[in-house]
């Protein structure tokens, strides 16, 4: 298992877990482009699902951290400065999410769901699921996202160089770090109590 990164802009990924979190960003970024049963959802559905039953050989579920522009999975922050994670981390940040589960028996049509929830651009409709209803974010068997606790964001430091005079760059990296400590929080805190269980019998 690849050592927690002590940097949030180092990460040590595994093969398999960033070929996953390549795949899901890949995945909704189609749904943010594609309508509701275009040819080009269920096959990128399908291969999250492949990727993920990979990672479900040895874990009952997938868990991952949201910071503002990484990524926390396996303890691992993500590179900050990928493109594609990045994105992936950006948009479920906008929707106020701490963490995001996924349990094994999970299917590409599930999947698509969320996905296509997700996808919707929580600035333009000024509804981030972090901050609605508790039910619409555990409304499937197999996933539940986990909204992020605002508790302690005073503390944040925008990036924008609101700190002391030429202290931006230290000041911006104090900020990633923190977004980073509360991704591992809400990951801590909240797939333990919350995180969907493979069900009994099979899901038809």
């Amino acid at each position: 298992m690849p050592e927690p990164s002590s940097s949030p802009g180092r990460a040590a990924l595994s093969r398999e877990l960033s070929e996953f979190l390549i795949e899901l960003s890949i995945a909704l970024h189609r749904n943010a482009m594609y309508p509701e049963g275009h040819p080009s959802l269920e096959p990128a559905a399908q291969g999250v699902i492949r990727r993920a039953d990979l990672l479900f050989v040895d874990r009952a579920t997938i868990s991952l951290g949201v910071a503002r522009s990484q990524l926390v999975i396996e303890g691992v922050a993500t590179d900050p400065k990928h493109p594609v994670l990045r994105e992936l981390a950006g948009r479920l940040h906008r929707h106020h999410l701490g963490a995001v589960t996924l349990a094994r028996c999970v299917d590409a049509a599930e999947l698509t769901s969320v996905l296509q929830t997700l996808a919707l651009e929580a600035e333009r409709t000024g509804q981030p699921l972090g901050l609605g209803p508790a039910e619409k974010l555990r409304a499937w068997p197999h996933v539940v996202l986990h909204p992020l606790t605002y508790e302690r964001l005073e503390l944040v430091d925008d990036g924008n160089g609101g700190g002391a005079p030429g202290a931006g760059g230290e000041a911006a990296t104090r900020s990633a770090q923190l977004w980073v400590g509360l991704a591992r929080a809400a990951l801590a805190t909240g797939p333990s109590d919350e995180a969907p269980r493979p069900p009994d019998r099979p899901t038809l």
